[in-house]
């Protein structure tokens, strides 16, 4: 059986690798980790998680297009 691809799993990999440098540091960023390894769409996001994400994933948000923020364009495959 396939496993189902999180957030997590379909984050660019210049944000994965950002956002797992950032949570080495912040337990803030650990939990948001992990909350991304829970939610399979990036729909099931709050606003405050998608802040979040931006910030430990070393993300400008003035860079990002408005289907960056409702569809996770330029963040996640």
């Amino acid at each position: 059986m396939t496993k189902m691809k999180t957030v997590y799993d379909n984050l660019l990999p210049d944000v994965k690798t950002s956002l797992q440098a950032s949570a080495r540091k912040y337990s803030s960023a650990k939990r948001l980790k992990y909350t991304l390894m829970s939610k399979l769409m990036w729909s099931e996001l709050t606003i405050d998680e998608v802040r979040d994400l931006l910030t430990y994933g070393d993300l400008d948000s003035w860079k990002l297009d408005n289907l960056s923020f409702m569809y996770g364009n330029k963040i996640v495959k």
